[in-house]
């Protein structure tokens, strides 16, 4: 049972309210002034705090706040007999879920009541859910780098598993972090870039981008359909997760910074920092048009996939707003043909099998 606490010098309207939430199923305590009321806030667990603002001694507003210090995670509804905006406004600043005015139907209270504490479980259900996920987040992150410092010389066996696990997940993309890797350095070469490390970098983030997905929850990226935009904020909470596992690994922290900016947009629209031009750093500028290309020639469950000429259409569309404009003339100046044959395989086998590739990571 949610247990109520009602605070109010008119005993007549602390009783009428406690009989009628008691028969509605809500375990009642009443107190007659705000020092009575704190006291009890101190003693026992309340969902819910329903006072009076104008009581003798302490004001309900005041009453309010202490019970926001006492317990964060209240709710407050706040009653009066004054009709008066700038004293609701305060009641608002204070905490309170809302401002109900004397006299009032008991079914106006009741439909408070209900919210207030929908707002409270919703609440208290999500920061559940944060701890959850940062304490999976943080015992992956520790296995992770337990078997890096175990494995230290099968860097490669380790980065097959990683992708392995991801796609065994997110079957639906399966082989996109393979085959973006190949043309992410197709896009570097086309730009002229030979500096080895740079291209370690590039070729790791491309092939750990989304590796943080696996601490997305299935029913979110298993989903059919459109997600909510409750549901796209833990979506998009990914590539953060995906920084903080790959972060902590000493030869991966190049890649680290592909892996959380490779949704920043260059018109500065997108996430998770907002990044704008020249600020995103160039691995990830890159990627990002060879992901959203690898993405649009593949079929979804919400949309079918685009030709490889409607694709490069669409990455010249968005030249200069999605897009840095050289790594989409550099993409541009790839044979259409190429993109074709990268886009119809499904496992990449040059990224495992260039010898180059465990040397660089060394």
């Amino acid at each position: 049972m949610e247990k109520i606490l009602i605070v109010d010098d008119d005993r007549e309207i602390s009783q009428v309210l406690r009989e009628f939430l008691y028969g509605e199923g809500y375990e009642v305590e009443v107190a007659t002034s705000a020092e009575e009321g704190e006291g009890k806030l101190k003693r026992g667990k309340f969902s819910l705090l329903i006072t009076d603002i104008r009581m003798g001694g302490k004001s309900g507003l005041e009453l309010a706040r202490s019970a926001k210090e006492i317990s964060p995670h209240i709710e407050v509804i706040v009653i009066s007999a004054i009709k008066d905006i700038n004293m609701a406004i305060e009641a608002m600043k204070a905490g309170a879920f809302s401002y109900l005015l004397k006299p009032f139907y008991l079914e106006e209270v009741l439909s408070n009541v209900k919210n207030a504490l929908e707002r409270r479980r919703l609440r208290l259900q999500n920061i559940e859910y944060r701890q959850h996920l940062e304490m999976l987040v943080e015992e992956r992150t520790k296995k992770l780098k337990y078997a890096l410092q175990a494995l230290r010389n099968s860097y490669l066996e380790i980065l097959k598993v990683l992708v392995a696990t991801l796609d065994a997940r997110d079957v639906e993309t399966e082989g996109h972090s393979e085959r973006v890797v190949d043309l992410s350095l197709k896009i570097a070469e086309k730009m002229g870039i030979t500096d080895r490390d740079f291209l370690r970098d590039l070729r790791l983030g491309a092939l750990l981008h989304d590796i943080g997905k696996i601490g997305v929850p299935d029913r979110i990226l298993r989903k059919e359909g459109k997600l909510t935009p409750q549901e796209w904020e833990i979506m998009k909470e990914h590539v953060l997760i995906g920084y903080k596992i790959v972060s902590t690994v000493d030869f991966l922290k190049g890649a680290s910074e592909i892996v959380l900016y490779h949704h920043e947009r260059w018109d500065g629209k997108g996430y998770p920092r907002g990044l704008k031009g020249e600020e995103i750093p160039l691995g990830a500028r890159i990627f990002a048009v060879a992901d959203a290309f690898d993405a649009m020639i593949k079929d979804r469950i919400y949309r079918k996939a685009m030709t490889v000429e409607e694709a490069r259409e669409e990455i010249r569309r968005n030249s200069g707003s999605q897009f840095d404009p050289r790594v989409v003339e550099a993409f541009l100046s790839i044979p259409p043909q190429t993109m074709v044959d990268f886009g119809a395989r499904t496992s990449s086998r040059s990224i495992w099998d260039v010898p180059e590739f465990i040397l660089d990571m060394a």
